[in-house]
Formats: C-alpha cells, structure tokens, sequence
C-alpha cells in the first residue's frame, strides 16, 4: 500500500468520526492545496470545526478566478429560463428584473426583463440597472466585513456583544448573547419592526435596540431579526474604526471592482436605479434613491442590515470571490477556512438551516428544490435574492422591484422557485464544460 493510499485510508476514517460537514470544509481546503496533502485537508476540517487553528497547506494555490463574460450564446440556451423571467413579468409579479447566472468562472447569462417600474409608460429594464439591495446587504455587505475582522483576529464570534457594545448591557439576557448568535439569527431579541416610528437619527434607533428584550434563551429559537445584523454593523464600524460604508468600500467592492455598489447612490444615477414602493406612510414619495428600509432610512441609509444598491453585474464578482474561496483577481480578501466556516449551518437551534450571516437551502425554499444543500443564499424585502451553489460551481442572482408599487404584491414567493429551478434545469442539463 501506497502512502497515499494510507492517507486516503486514514482520511476516512477521520470522515467517519467527524460530523457530515467536514466534507465541505474539503471542498474549499482542497481548492488551495495538492491531491496528495488530503489527509492535511481532512485534518484541518476537523479542526475547524473544533475551533483549532489550520495548519497552513504546502503547496501553491490554485490562481484565483477572474469571471469573464461569455454571454454570446445565453438567448438560445437559457430560452426556457428567460421565458420563465418573462412570463412572472407578465404576471406582475414585478415590474422588471435582471437576472445574472454563472459557472466555472463564466459569466454565462446577464439579461434584463421588463420595465425599470409599474407604469405601462416606464422605460424598458435596462441591464445595467441599480436596485436597492435591502437585505442582500446582510451578507453581501456586513457578513463579508465580518469576515474579514474575523481573519484580522479582531472579530470573536464567540465573545459576548456587551464586548464590543458595551451600551448593549443592562437588559436581562444581553449579556449572554454573543457574535455567533447575531449572525445565525439565534439572539432571542425581540423584532425591531416599527423602531422607526419612535427615533429621529441614529443614535435614536440604536438606543431602542439596546433597549431590546429578550423573548428567548439565546441559542435556543431561531427567529430572523433586523436587529441582529444592526448590532454587528455597528460592531463592524468599532472594531475598524471606520464607518461601515468606507470600510466595505475599500475592503471588499473597490478589490473586486465592484464600482456600482455602495449606499446612498449620488442622484446622477437615479435614471438607472429601479424605484421600490410608493410609500404613503412615512415619506409620502415613490422611494427612489434612497433606501426602502425605514429603519435604515433613519439611520442615514447606512445600516448593517439594509441600505446597499447594486447591479447584477457587480454582485456576480462577489459571488465568484466565494466560489474561488476568498480570492479574486490574483488577491485573497478572505481565508478559505473563514469562508468555508461562514457557510456551514451553525445548528442553532438545532435543525436550523442557518449559517453564519448566509442561510442554506430548506424544502420548501426559494431556491427550488433543485437547489444544492451546500448552497448559501438570502433574500432582500425588495425582490432581491442571491444564491451560490459550490457542488455546480454556479451562482445565480435575481435582482427584481417586486415592492413597486407596492409591498402587498407577494407574487415573488412564487416566481422565485419557479426561475431559479428553471435556470438550474438549464445548467444541469448542458455539458458542464460547454
């Protein structure tokens, strides 16, 4: 028998002890290093998940994927998928879209549906056009920060918030809840729906949240809560000593070149950007421009939970960053073991599908049920969702205003399966080397 063969030998049986998701820890330790160090892969995925540091691998990574547009040939072989886009625009389950689909480091498919809002006298969608992101920031903002902080040994997920925010102490229960908990939904606080009715900036809405009881043991019941992804933005903006806008600026979009993302788009864009909801509650204007989310929209549209717009063009970067594990265009801006533990279930509750920042596929989900269960995925008020599939090496985004012109119109929870099931036929259905 081989050395290899041993290791190979040894590497399963280590498997075997070890819970399921080591394996995915292995498809992103096995990207930075050779077939023959496999055991060393198995090991460090053990190690991960016991909360050991990795040892580092030996031999050279693989380069960094740079996507490329190939989209010459999307019109005749995602037909059937653009056709589902089209016929949920028909329905009106939004008034337009633009989907994004990419594979092996391809950019295969970007095409725009529809018009930019609801009236028949709206401009077409344009390709280009820039939608409020609203909860997609979560993870496409201050999870990736997150992150980061992480890799800089700044960020404990394990250390209680009160560490960080010490104003956040003082409430009964506060002082259990910890970084791990506010990423995987899992605080027990109470939901922050309505804060906006009772603050005038900032400082205002934080206050309540501190302020925040507590309806559940931490760790114990999940419930997706603004409020976490609030507390870790303002945690992101301590621990870097840069406001939250700068710091994603420079750290994620401008590295992947992602000129188009940010918060508070400049009013130059606004022929671009699709409008959300005609709000006669609060701003008595159709929201254009500025962030949909009212809490954000106190907060100056700077929150860790919602304020970012983008295209479909420049989230497709940060899609391919995670298929590539954290490198992009010859950088590393993540360690693949950080970007490999951010996307594992965290089992809090248990039988949770969440992740840490990101959720994962569930029956019944938006994704369909041709999604991969090591997917990651999330979705935003507004009509948006992402979903990066690592077993197909694939990502689909579809950016909508299903909120126009107004947030009664909950077609999209039936569009959403619907495409995404037929763009995953589309992919699993052609060489997938073609």
């Amino acid at each position: 028998m081989t050395e290899r063969d041993t290791a190979n030998r040894q590497s399963a049986a280590l498997l075997r002890k070890q819970e399921p998701r080591v394996a995915k820890y292995l498809t992103a330790l096995c990207s930075c290093i050779g077939r023959s160090t496999y055991l060393l892969a198995a090991a460090a995925g053990a190690l991960i998940l016991a909360g050991q540091p990795v040892p580092a691998a030996t031999s050279s990574p693989t380069p960094a994927r740079q996507l490329i547009v190939a989209t010459a040939a999307q019109d005749t072989r995602f037909a059937t998928a653009f056709a589902e886009v089209d016929a949920w625009v028909a329905k009106k389950a939004f008034p337009g879209a633009v989907l994004a689909v990419g594979q092996h480091g391809r950019l295969l498919a970007l095409k725009a549906f529809g018009r930019i809002y609801s009236s028949a006298n709206a401009s077409p969608m344009p390709v280009d056009a820039i939608f409020d992101l609203a909860s997609l920031t979560k993870v496409i903002g201050t999870t990736s920060a997150a992150e980061i902080l992480y890799d800089r040994h700044k960020l404990d997920l394990d250390a209680p918030v009160v560490r960080y925010l010490p104003e956040f102490g003082g409430m009964p229960g506060h002082d259990r809840i910890t970084v791990r908990n506010l990423l995987s939904h899992s605080s027990g606080l109470q939901s922050a729906d309505g804060l906006w009715r009772n603050a005038n900036d900032p400082q205002d809405l934080l206050r309540l949240i501190y302020a925040t009881p507590t309806l559940t043991p931490p760790g114990t019941v999940f419930a997706y809560r603004d409020t976490n992804i609030i507390l870790l933005g303002e945690i992101v903006q301590r621990l870097s000593g840069q406001p939250l806008d700068r710091f994603l600026a420079r750290e994620v979009f401008g590295p992947l070149g992602m000129k188009e993302t940010g918060f508070r788009p400049s009013r130059t864009l606004l022929p671009r950007i699709a409008p959300t909801e005609q709000d006669d509650t609060f701003r008595h204007m159709l929201v254009r421009g500025v962030v949909h989310d009212e809490n954000a929209y106190v907060m100056g549209g700077v929150a860790g939970h919602a304020g970012l717009f983008s295209t479909a063009r420049d989230l497709s970067a940060l899609a391919q960053l995670y298929l590539n594990h954290g490198s992009y265009r010859g950088k590393r801006l993540i360690k693949a073991s950080t970007i490999a533990l951010f996307e594992t279930p965290q089992n809090l509750p248990p039988g949770s599908s969440r992740a840490l920042g990101w959720d994962t596929p569930s029956p019944g989900g938006f994704t369909g049920p041709l999604a991969s269960p090591h997917a990651i995925i999330h979705t935003g008020f507004t009509g948006t969702s992402i979903y990066i599939d690592p077993d197909r090496d694939a990502f689909v985004i579809l950016l909508t205003n299903r909120v126009n012109p107004t947030r009664d119109n909950a077609l999209i929870g039936q569009a959403r399966p619907a495409i995404h099931t037929a763009v995953l036929s589309v992919l699993d259905g052609a060489d997938p080397k073609q």
